[in-house]
Parts: C-alpha cells; structure tokens; sequence
C-alpha cells in the first residue's frame, strides 16, 4: 500500500531526526529535539507537533528543512528507506534492532553486535567471512 504524501514526510522527519541523534551520541537524548529544532530554525514545540503526528509538514516546512540540511528539492516528498529492499519481515524487524540498538550505545553495541557475530560465525563454519568482520 503506498503512503500518503503526509506519510512520507512524517517518516523522512523522523529518518532525519534520528540520523542528527546517531550524529550526536556524546550528548543526552533528552533536549535532542530542542538542538534539532534549532538547527532548523523552526520551534522546539512545533517539530514536537510533528513527531507525535498532531500536525502534518507543509509544502513550505519541508522546503525549508530541505534547504537547511542541504537536501536535494523534494527530498521530503520521496520515500528514503533503505530497508524497503528488504523483503523478509524477520530480516526488517533485526535491521530496526540492531540500528535501535547501536544508536542508543555506538560504542558498545557496536562491540557487543561484532562479538556476537564473530562467535556465530565461528561455531558453524569456519569460513573467510569471519575475517571480513572488521575490527
């Protein structure tokens, strides 16, 4: 089913959101939206509006938020999911984990996830593809 024009923007805004907090993992989760409002020159309250979906992204609002974070015209109007390619729902549901996971703790998810793997790759067969496994 496809989304809505409003569908699509909701989903670019919080793509964009999250992407500035990954940008950020030195400061507090609490307050990232007042710095990411700021950086759009828009209200803390407003973007606020617009997470929770209380208010939908204009056509001016998305050119805006384009043109502040350098974004080719029309970007908020185009579906951006990488995991669209993905076609199993079990695939999809550890992508958005492991994404949750490492963006919440860059440093140690990403130890954590690279041990985890290395061990499962090691116990079933050794094999090249768990030298690919970078450090």
């Amino acid at each position: 089913m496809a989304l809505s024009s409003s569908e699509i923007r909701h989903k670019n805004f919080l793509k964009l959101f999250n992407d500035f907090i990954a940008e950020h993992p030195d400061l507090p989760r609490r307050g990232m939206l007042k710095l990411f409002a700021e950086r759009l020159d828009l209200s803390d309250r407003y973007l606020s509006h617009i997470k929770c979906m209380r208010k939908n992204i204009g056509n001016n609002i998305a050119r805006g938020i384009e043109e502040r974070l350098n974004l080719p015209r029309g970007w908020m109007d185009q579906e951006h999911d990488s995991l669209k390619s993905l076609t199993d729902e079990k695939e999809k549901l550890f992508i958005e984990t492991a994404l949750t996971l490492f963006r919440a703790q860059p440093g140690k998810a990403r130890e954590l996830m690279i041990d985890l793997l290395r061990q499962q790759l090691q116990s079933e067969t050794p094999s090249p593809a768990v030298d690919m496994i970078a450090d």
